[in-house]
């Protein structure tokens, strides 16, 4: 039998082992940021604590439900037919085994001064989804979900009238019910458009106003006031008895989360920000199965389909999709923590800092999405937008979040709960919205009514900002452009110096989850193509690493199979999420190191208690307050 001494020693090696395990098997992301040299960013985190019982919306004095907005929204727009259009768009998506889903968005465009004929023959001549599938059969997904160099951008093919197009997405998820808020009044203040409208609304500020009207007068708006319709219409549901259950394609699980308030993805489970090709079905190493499973093959959600052909006959310059969960403004990429060192995301920067402390006094954090968000992203919506299409500007906007909730707190994370601060987030974000399509019409965002490789003298004045994703690559970058557009220095030099900093940009791949090494021959189905609309669809094993070697899914008819889909992604979500294979399972537990802690707690008590009795010495006595006083 060990003596007092020994199972103190044991204690402490366990211990040790047990930490070491745990952390060694952690991707430490603040060294790895600092070993590509990352520079340290501002990242407030606004909110405060709320106690059970949490709130729930106020369905009749303060949010409206989905289908009494689209009907507002619709009274809105037959009110102006002048200036303004709506229509309605269906897509039935992919049929994968036994689980369907069809759905429908509304599209509301305005002009101020009157719809051109271009602009009429954008919106009329949006194609069904067989745009979608012609152009899944044109492109290899191995090739998008590598991004490899076989990637293209859509060429641009219909002429256009000089104006400039932006795109406006709202509800890409269920439980955010503030974004659709914001959309709704930004539809009904641009219907009624005027210096009269606009000036008491935003503090007789003759300025921003004037400048906003001249930029509308040369801009066509597009909204899509309700992405995920069949998500909201969860979230308006009441809840029922017993525990909780959700759609995972014709599946059902039982829920993490307790309330259908909670409800992100759509109804078979599948959330639209994971379901486009590129990098598509890349998992992080925090992935969330429920939360964001990026469905059975790339554009296979009718969401995403209805997007895609949006996208393909208006060809915007600029996109910019709403969420809420937190104060933010963020650029691709989102499968980097890096951000892209180009003059238009340079300058985008800039400009989102200075709308950050004009509308929202500093509250939100500014920078690459794959860093400002706290998590790099697969899959996303404003990546393929950027990359697929070629959008120069596409910008994700957080408007609400209350960081300090609970998780399971889903209503109050994501919205304000007080009718005076959702109507002040609703103005302010509005606000933001007309100020940003103004930088745009006035040429600051590089590329958009400007040349693609300079910055205005107006970007350039403005102070660097303290953003997420930079490196000294970025600032370099910045300065040499800033001090071409104000004429400082030689201009061959600063060109060289703003190229080589460009240049030397780092890289930092993140760990995503690998996939399981040996998987018994019976587990995994001959290797098949998922129907010609999704050829090649695999897995990368990282964001820029090889698919082969991969169990496949089993195919039924040209789709995959609803089980075996299912059963694959457990597998995987199962897994260890490490950054590399190496690393011990068995030292990465978490619970070996709190029993560790324990273990050696408990022997420093019984060495203390038995240990000076048992080798004969008097334990000496301690002296406790109620001795002295």
């Amino acid at each position: 039998m060990l003596s007092s001494q020994g199972v103190l020693v044991l204690a402490v090696a366990v211990v040790c082992l047990s930490v070491h395990g745990a952390y060694a098997v952690d991707f430490d992301t603040e060294k790895a940021f600092d070993e590509v040299g990352i520079l340290k960013c501002s990242m407030p985190k606004i909110g405060t604590r709320v106690r059970p019982p949490y709130p729930l919306p106020d369905w009749e004095n303060m949010y409206s439900k989905l289908d009494v907005q689209t009907k507002r929204i619709y009274e809105v727009v037959e009110g102006n037919p002048k200036e303004m259009h709506i229509q309605n768009l269906r897509s039935d998506g992919l049929l994968a085994g036994n689980s369907s889903h069809r759905a429908d968005l509304e599209l509301v465009v305005y002009e101020r001064g009157g719809l051109s004929s271009d602009t009429l023959q954008a919106i009329n001549s949006i194609g069904s989804d067989d745009i979608v599938l012609d152009w899944l059969r044109d492109n290899n997904q191995e090739d998008w979900s590598s991004n490899n160099e076989n990637v293209r951008a859509i060429p641009r093919k219909r002429p256009t009238d000089g104006k400039l197009r932006v795109v406006f997405i709202f509800g890409e998820h269920g439980r955010e019910l503030v974004t659709t808020e914001v959309g709704e009044y930004f539809i009904k203040l641009l219907s009624e458009a005027s210096v009269e409208t606009l000036l008491p609304i935003f503090d007789n500020d003759r300025l921003f106003v004037d400048s906003v009207l001249k930029a509308l007068d040369d801009t066509v708006v597009h909204i899509v006031p309700c992405e995920n319709k069949s998500a909201r219409r969860i979230v308006e549901t009441e809840d029922g008895p017993g525990p909780r259950t959700v759609k995972l394609l014709d599946e059902e699980v039982v829920s993490k989360y307790p309330s259908n308030i909670c409800q992100r993805p759509n109804v078979r489970g599948v959330d639209p920000n994971r379901n486009w090709p590129l990098y598509w079905n890349v998992k992080s190493s925090r992935f969330q199965l429920e939360q964001e499973y990026g469905g059975p093959a790339a554009l296979s959600e009718p969401e995403t389909r209805l997007l895609f052909r949006v996208y393909d006959s208006v060809e915007p310059l600029a996109v910019v999709n709403v969420h809420s969960g937190m104060h933010g403004m963020f650029s691709p990429p989102d499968y980097s923590p890096i951000m892209l060192n180009t003059a238009a995301s340079l300058a985008e920067m800039k400009l989102q800092s200075q709308l950050n402390q004009r509308w929202m006094d500093g509250k939100c954090t500014v920078g690459a999405g794959g860093h400002a968000v706290g998590y790099v992203a697969y899959g996303t919506h404003n990546d393929f937008v950027h990359t697929g299409f070629g959008v120069p500007s596409a910008e994700t906007w957080e408007v609400y979040g209350n960081e300090r909730s609970e998780y399971y707190d889903c209503f109050g994370l994501f919205n304000p709960i007080e009718k005076d601060v959702l109507k002040e987030y609703v103005r302010n974000w509005t606000g933001m919205a007309l100020e940003h399509i103004t930088h745009l019409h006035q040429g600051l965002i590089p590329g958009i009514r400007s040349p693609a490789d300079k910055f205005s003298e107006e970007v350039a004045s403005l102070p660097e900002p303290n953003t997420c994703g930079l490196t000294e690559s970025h600032v370099n970058a910045m300065r040499g452009l800033s001090d071409l557009a104000l004429g400082r220095g030689d201009k061959l030099e600063r060109s060289s110096f703003v190229a080589n900093a460009m240049a030397s940009t780092p890289t930092l791949i993140m760990p995503t989850l690998q996939e399981e090494e040996d998987w018994d021959e019976e587990d995994s189905a001959p290797s098949t193509e998922m129907g010609d609309h999704v050829s090649g669809a695999k897995q990368a094993r990282t964001a820029g690493g090889s698919s082969e070697g991969k169990p496949s899914i089993n195919v039924s008819n040209g789709v995959p199979s609803t089980t075996s889909v299912v059963e694959d992604l457990k597998k995987k979500v199962m897994i260890s999420r490490t950054a590399s294979s190496s690393y011990s399972f068995m030292l990465g537990s978490y619970s070996i190191m709190i029993f560790g802690i324990t273990f050696v707690t408990v022997s420093y008590y019984v060495y203390r208690r038995f240990g000076f009795r048992s080798s004969g010495r008097r334990r000496p006595r301690r002296y406790r307050v109620w001795d002295v006083v």
